[in-house]
């Protein structure tokens, strides 16, 4: 229900972007306004829709019946939680325009620490599962009150009387932005929010929970990575904006190879590293294969990479030539998963994964990519990444066969990890026909 806002949070952060240099000059102000009256709306109507979907999910996720009252309940709660969170984005708009990322990061951290102390209030004072839902409640009213006192006091907000007025043309031009973030969103959740579902209905609820865990540290690594393009995004936005396109390209093409660099350090290390932290974390309740974290590894690679050319899209303002990209991965992705999970289980599911963004987003936003720069070298870059990759799981697979003592196997995994980190540093950050890019 989150992506309900229509794309808007990025379609305003990225048109505010044009007009900060100049403050107070009106058409700053009325882009703010409009941006933000728009998210009032949507988050009443998240609200509303979002109950009404509470009401019918338990048949959706097939709950156990002695658990559908709590099941919709808490899902209300996120609901409304949501709905007010959306309603409330507009105030932070420009700190992603002014490249303040560092606010943002500073206060999520709190907003984390606050919700982790309301989770253990509603713990220890008997809530149950509901301390879940009341988590969420500090970072919805602490995250914009502290954001709207920090941009009023470094001048993010045009001074009174320079406001101007919200402005229909700009709502329909943020709009237009917005409606095709907001197709590569639900094309995005199409491929990511199913998986779970999918398991759930046909292989089982036992599958959906160990796939849920054990790819936990596969999601921590997308996270990490996509941080090195959002955090340079403001600054690259800035420099497109100011015409350099050659420093552009240069800076565009350091953030794809620190980009690959990194995911294959993390892929090299959920391949030696997961199932020990699963095995730990259940205590050896939940098992998890191998080749399960080759796919994992393999996904992070690719999925980091083809990020990277999606989002130069949003970056110069246009992302109509991608807007369906990850809409058609999505359906292909259901089509094909559905029978894969069920004769393969979550294998099935993972090989699904890799072809179909493979075979879609990732060789289709490359070639697009193409008008913008000459994005066909990076081809080389993912099959070394990948080599890396598929060395890492064979050495893996051989220590794990010869060696029992697991001890012994976290040292050797360790220098497993090293040595794709210096493989990876030799064959990604030094490209032949450039320049040493560290």
């Amino acid at each position: 229900m989150s992506i309900m806002d229509l794309g808007m949070t990025s379609a305003l952060s990225r048109f505010i972007a044009d007009h900060k240099d100049d403050v107070n000059g009106g058409q700053y102000g009325a882009m703010l306004l409009t941006g933000g009256l728009s998210f009032i709306c949507q988050g009443i109507i998240i609200a509303i829709l979002g109950c009404i979907f509470a009401f019918y999910s338990t048949q959706i996720f097939s709950i156990p019946k002695i658990f559908e009252t709590d099941f919709r309940n808490v899902l209300t709660i996120l609901m409304l939680v949501t709905g007010i969170s959306v309603a409330l984005r507009g105030v932070g708009a420009p700190i992603w325009a002014f490249q303040r990322l560092d606010i943002n990061n500073v206060i999520s951290a709190l907003v984390l620490i606050t919700s982790f102390l309301m989770l253990w209030v509603g713990f220890k004072a008997g809530w149950g599962i509901y301390s879940l839902a009341y988590a969420g409640i500090p970072g919805t009213i602490i995250s914009p009150l502290l954001v709207s006192i920090i941009c009023y006091r470094s001048g993010y907000y045009p001074r009174k009387g320079n406001w101007n007025k919200p402005q229909w043309t700009l709502f329909i031009k943020i709009l237009g932005f917005g409606k095709d973030v907001l197709l590569l969103s639900v094309g995005s959740q199409m491929v990511n929010a199913t998986q779970v579902i999918i398991l759930s209905k046909f292989v089982g609820l036992d599958a959906a929970a160990s796939f849920s865990i054990c790819t936990k540290f596969y999601n921590m690594g997308q996270q990490f990575v996509g941080k090195i393009l959002e955090s340079a995004a403001p600054v690259l936005t800035e420099i497109f904006v100011q015409g350099d396109l050659s420093r552009f390209t240069e800076r565009f093409w350091n953030i794809v190879a620190i980009t690959s660099f990194i995911a294959t350090i993390g892929g090299a290390a959920i391949v030696t590293q997961n199932q020990l932290l699963v095995s730990l974390w259940t205590s050896g309740v939940i098992k998890w294969s191998l080749m399960l974290d080759a796919l994992l590894a393999t996904l992070l690679v690719i999925t980091s990479i083809s990020r990277c050319f999606t989002g130069i899209f949003g970056i110069i303002g246009n992302i109509s030539p991608i807007r369906y990209i990850y809409f058609i991965e999505g359906i292909l992705f259901i089509l094909l998963a559905i029978p894969a999970a069920r004769y393969y289980g979550v294998i099935g599911l993972l090989l699904t994964s890799v072809l179909v963004h493979i075979t879609t987003t990732l060789l289709f936003s490359i070639k697009i990519s193409s008008k913008i720069i000459n994005s066909m070298k990076v081809r080389k870059q993912i099959a070394n990444s990948l080599i890396i990759i598929a060395f890492t799981t064979l050495a893996t697979l051989v220590i794990s066969k010869l060696i029992s003592k697991s001890g012994t196997c976290i040292l050797f995994s360790v220098c497993i990890i090293i040595l794709a980190s210096i493989s990876s540093w030799r064959v990604l950050l030094t490209q032949k026909n450039d320049s040493r890019i560290i």
